[in-house]
């Protein structure tokens, strides 16, 4: 390559900084999309190569960079990042074609955090070279803002990505530069974070998201209706291909993003999960290290050290003697004007309500619903209210009088924005009604759920029925062993209260728990008495008999 070449692009290079940024996929043939091929034969995507323009200068300086890359040379105005094989497969995927949805999974240390930025980058230099207006956005999902920081933003913060990435505005947000031109603005969104939450909303071109799986407690970063709703707001912004891609690592299969993103491979015309092995990325040494981690735990094994979809190990179930074949029902159950309606209701950042009745034999569970990383008014805004209008409008009549809300005691509780709001208020304000607060101790919780799930029957009938259907599924699942009561270090069963953080599913079981509750009525924890009440007035060591006092309708007597 000649001087004057070369001169070319040292001066280009120094007026813009680091000239491009060379993301090498590799595949196992040259991309179509690609500017070149490499000495080892990767792909080449010159992320910045749109803002050198069109001129004879810019195309003699790419002309140059990628000459010194077949060459297996890397300019000191080109920052490199290399992605092996398989990272390569799932950001070629999510670069054109049919898919509209991926999901990358893998054992942890395989570097999806990095693949997503990757494939970000590259859709975000091909939406420049085809004239679309604006930066590239990229709605970043998380289930924290505080995860969002410490995950992602640390990783883009690394020396592999040479100081092109910024987090700025509290750290939640991400910026790709070349040469002081924005390349991506990535919004980190924590979707357990009410207020965050709200950014799903924010018009983007693409959507990444973050451990959709939390595969240490088998709950969910990102809920599917946050997922869906993220999606739907990619649509209005014009740009050459619209994805959305996800990253995480394994969990029960039984989880949304399992189905979803088609892992069992069963041909979803457009969407794909591929795995992401260890051995992607870290040498046989490391692999060997880094199973070691969890040879201890034979769920986190399968799911961190492998890779593989797997139910958790878990305790005791709560809900034992449940049996799906004979508490939820084979049909459809609805609700009747002539008898109250209850809602058992748990707060927190995972609201629940249960929705039953009890039409003289046994106790009837119409809906199961639960919000994870909203208020209970939002709860009540999105779910509770649209579902009463829909199976019981007649409940709302006259102030609510046929409706009996069950509440978690600390749902009367006030906010932190004012002591004059509380849940209890916000319920009554929304759905009027009547409130009866729940047992605040776990015993009498657990008694009201075993007793309906004994092996008896309310005239003849079993004594829980649950409506089928997706209303109800995740109480199912709960009742199922999601719901469960913890093992301690010696490996005993520790009943003393269920398993948190465990949400959705202890959410809505304490919610199940307080309806129970109140619609067993006068059954629940009563202790028989048989006789009068005695009351030792003293003590003495002589052995003359005790003193006793009986108390019995008003009357005194001692008895010597």
């Amino acid at each position: 390559m000649s001087r004057a070449l070369k001169a070319i692009v040292e001066r280009l290079g120094a007026q813009t900084g680091v000239l491009c940024c060379a993301v090498l996929l590799d595949l196992p043939v040259r991309h179509p999309l690609c500017d070149g091929l490499d000495a080892a034969g990767r792909s080449v995507f010159l992320i910045g190569r749109h803002s050198l323009g069109s001129d004879a200068p810019a195309d003699v300086a790419v002309e140059y960079i990628l000459g010194q890359l077949k060459d297996g040379h890397y300019p000191d105005v080109v920052h490199p990042v290399l992605f092996a094989p398989k990272a390569s497969l799932a950001m070629a995927a999510a670069i054109d074609g049919d898919m509209e949805e991926i999901l990358a999974y893998g054992e942890r240390g395989t570097g999806k955090t990095h693949l997503l930025a990757g494939a970000a980058l590259i859709n975000a230099e091909l939406h420049h070279r085809g004239q679309y207006p604006g930066v590239f956005k990229v709605m970043w999902l998380h289930d924290s803002l505080m995860s969002a920081s410490a995950k992602t933003g640390e990783a883009l913060e690394l020396p592999m990505w040479g100081g092109l990435w910024s987090i700025k505005d509290d750290r939640t947000k991400a910026i790709f530069s070349i040469g002081g031109k924005e390349v991506l603005l990535g919004n980190f969104v924590g979707c357990k974070d009410a207020s965050s939450a709200e950014r799903l909303r924010q018009d983007c071109h693409m959507v990444v998201g973050e451990e959709l799986v939390a595969s240490l407690t088998d709950g969910l970063g990102i809920e599917l209706p946050q997922w869906r709703l993220a999606i739907s707001s990619s649509i209005r912004l014009e740009t050459r291909h619209r994805v959305a891609m996800a990253a995480t690592n394994p969990g029960s299969p039984d989880l949304w993003p399992y189905a979803h993103f088609d892992v069992a491979g069963q041909g979803h015309p457009t969407r794909r999960a591929i795995h992401i092995p260890i051995s992607d990325r870290l040498s046989p040494e490391q692999q060997a290290v880094h199973r070691k981690t969890f040879a201890g735990n034979s769920a986190m094994d399968a799911r961190l050290g492998r890779g593989e979809w797997v139910m958790a190990e878990r305790g005791q179930p709560v809900a034992e003697g449940f049996n799906a074949a004979i508490h939820v029902s084979r049909w459809p159950l609805t609700p009747h004007p002539q008898y109250l309606l209850g809602i058992g209701w748990d707060g927190g950042h995972s609201p629940s309500a249960v929705i039953g009745q009890r039409q003289g034999g046994p106790i009837q569970v119409f809906a199961a619903l639960n919000g994870l990383g909203i208020g209970t008014l939002e709860l009540i805004e999105q779910q509770v209210r649209p579902w009463i209008d829909q199976h019981a409008p007649w409940a709302l009549l006259d102030g609510g009088a046929a409706l009996v809300h069950c509440i978690d005691p600390n749902l009367s509780t006030p906010g932190q924005a004012t002591i004059h709001e509380t849940a209890e208020k916000m319920i009554l304000k929304c759905l009027g009604g009547r409130i009866v607060k729940g047992a605040v101790r776990w015993a009498p919780r657990k008694e009201a759920v075993l007793k309906v799930l004994a092996p008896r029957h309310e005239a003849g009938q079993s004594p829980l029925l649950i409506a089928p259907g997706p209303d109800t599924a995740l109480l199912v699942q709960a009742f199922e062993g999601r719901w469960f009561y913890p093992i301690t270090t010696d490996g005993q069963v520790d009943r003393t209260g269920p398993k948190k953080p465990n949400s959705p599913f202890a959410d809505l079981g304490d919610a199940a728990a307080y309806l129970f509750g109140w619609l067993l009525g006068s059954d629940l924890m009563e202790v028989p008495t048989p006789g009068p009440l005695k009351v030792e007035t003293s003590f003495s060591l002589d052995p003359i008999p005790m003193v006793e006092s009986t108390f019995d309708l008003g009357v005194f007597t001692e008895h010597r």
